[in-house]
């Protein structure tokens, strides 16, 4: 839009120079029902100038307001550029660059999935346990004993798998792998 370096007249100014239109406008309005409520002396004339003064100060309070609050919005930016400058520059003075990094928040759903995943592991720990005791007791349950642990161990694997790839330690086969899939059998 603009050379590059070049710019606008009105982007040197500042954002807010008509913001003051509107206090100006009320301030007119007041004064012109002031004068014509004085030369006519009547009580609507009066109701006027009071709405008007009383839209007059509300419209100076607010841009009073927003005023405040800009500058102190751009008082906090400052600060914080200037505190960011000095941490950088300390930080490559003290320690040749090396600054801390603190490590991301948790994530509250991953969080919740790697439960889970724990409560099934532990479920089907439980389920090995059982079959292991039931098949040592009868040899008729045997089979369905064993198909029973084969499937709560495969169950355990896939999850163990899942849970490991949620956090990002189960890297083997590269990044875009898919999750494992099967049947997942909760006790």
């Amino acid at each position: 839009m603009f050379p590059s370096g070049a710019e606008s007249t009105s982007n040197r100014r500042s954002p807010g120079r008509w913001a003051a239109v509107g206090p100006i406008v009320l301030a007119v309005v007041f004064l012109v029902a002031l004068v014509m409520a004085a030369n006519n002396n009547t009580v609507l004339g009066w109701f006027i100038v009071v709405v008007a003064l009383a839209w007059l100060v509300l419209a100076t309070l607010v841009y009073v307001g927003v005023h405040r609050a800009a500058r102190f919005g751009a008082d906090q930016i400052r600060r914080a550029q200037s505190t960011l400058q000095k941490n950088q520059q300390g930080s490559t003075a003290d320690d040749g660059g090396t600054t801390l990094v603190d490590s991301a928040p948790s994530d509250g759903v991953r969080d919740m999935k790697l439960d889970h995943s724990f409560k099934i592991v532990q479920v089907q720990a439980r389920v090995i346990a059982e079959q292991l005791a039931a098949s040592e007791a009868g040899g008729a349950a045997s089979a369905a004993a064993k198909e029973s642990i084969e499937r709560a161990l495969e169950t355990i694997q896939i999850t163990a798998h899942n849970g490991r790839d949620m956090i990002g330690v189960d890297k083997k086969e590269g990044p875009g792998e898919e999750p494992v899939t099967g049947v997942v059998i909760d006790g």
